[in-house]
């Protein structure tokens, strides 16, 4: 089981869970409140968001449990359900959900039945864009997914550090990752490095990256690492590899790269590779296509401590990296 970006939880209700090949959405309700199951437009309406299943979860605060008291499909909420446009919502009769979750373990073993239907693409934000919304949305804002009209924000929630830099704002505070030290990248050259980071030889041939760093560059990189990064669920593992060589000036040189953990595999469609700021500002990012055996971000140089962040996402999961050169 994977259970979806954290930092979404602090934009909107529910969750989302990866069960095997199935993606299910979990929606907290009052307790004895079964008249009817309101599910957020932005996990029906956001193709990446959209899910197969979608729960109606009672929260027991006081006896600290959470009761299933029913359940429906996407295709079902977008063709029986109503859209309520004052809270953007899909809005599903509670007699039209199916309460026995036996039905539902004894659908997985059978044929797959339809639970989806297709949903317009969002348009992709710029960055002036992204964050004109963000500071706009300030923290005195009870509701910001109601502020501003739904294409704008879905396109604004689509990019992970945009979200997280949405968070952040209205926190009046940087959501740093205190557990993840920086990764630091000047202890590499003394050849000390950090728990997860490891030769190339141990995972990946570096024969055929050695090419692909170097085509576009007269000075090859002098030190390679590499981390396996989980995305979860069913996606696969993917390599972060990053490479570094020191200038005459001793700035550093950086590459980065994004591999299929299995030889011969190609990336996930639409996985993100994104280097960003201290502050999540998004500097360059690629995205992989339909037959990508690796990305790579373009080649940057920076000095000595200069910090910056690696991401990997692909629709509400993503994984971040932090560095000090």
């Amino acid at each position: 089981i994977e259970v979806g970006d954290r930092v979404v939880w602090e934009l909107l209700d529910g969750s989302a869970v990866t069960l095997g090949s199935r993606r299910l959405v979990l929606i907290p309700t009052e307790a004895m409140d079964r008249s009817e199951f309101r599910v957020p437009q932005e996990w029906i309406d956001i193709p990446a968001w959209v899910a197969d299943y979608y729960l109606a979860v009672e929260v027991d605060a006081d006896e600290q449990r959470l009761h299933i008291w029913g359940y429906t499909t996407h295709e079902t909420l977008k063709t029986s359900g109503s859209y309520d446009a004052n809270d953007r919502t899909y809005c599903l009769d509670g007699s039209r959900l199916i309460d026995d979750m036996t039905v539902f373990w004894v659908m997985q073993q059978l044929a797959p039945e339809p639970t989806r239907v297709a949903v317009p693409s969002v348009a992709a934000l710029s960055q002036v864009q992204a964050e004109e919304l963000i500071q706009r949305l300030a923290p005195s804002i009870d509701l910001p997914r109601l502020q501003v009209p739904f294409e704008q924000w879905a396109g604004l929630l689509l990019q992970p550090a945009w979200r997280q830099r949405l968070t952040e704002h209205r926190q009046g505070q940087r959501m740093e990752d205190r557990s993840q030290p920086l990764v630091n990248l000047s202890q590499w050259l003394q050849e000390v490095f950090d728990a997860g980071w490891q030769a190339m030889e141990t995972i990946v041939s570096p024969a055929s990256l050695a090419f692909n760093f170097r085509r576009d560059d007269d000075v090859p990189p002098s030190i390679r690492r590499v981390k396996r990064i989980q995305l979860g669920g069913e996606l696969p593992d993917v390599l972060l590899v990053v490479a570094l060589a020191i200038e005459s000036d001793s700035r550093r040189r950086i590459w980065v790269q994004l591999l299929p953990q299995e030889r011969g595999a190609t990336l996930p469609e639409t996985l993100q590779l994104s280097l960003l700021s201290p502050t999540g500002d998004v500097l360059q990012s690629v995205q992989a296509g339909s037959d990508s055996s690796y990305i790579q971000l373009r080649r940057f140089k920076c000095a000595p401590g200069t910090q910056f962040r690696l991401g990997v996402a692909i629709a509400d999961v993503s994984v971040m990296e932090a560095f000090v050169s």
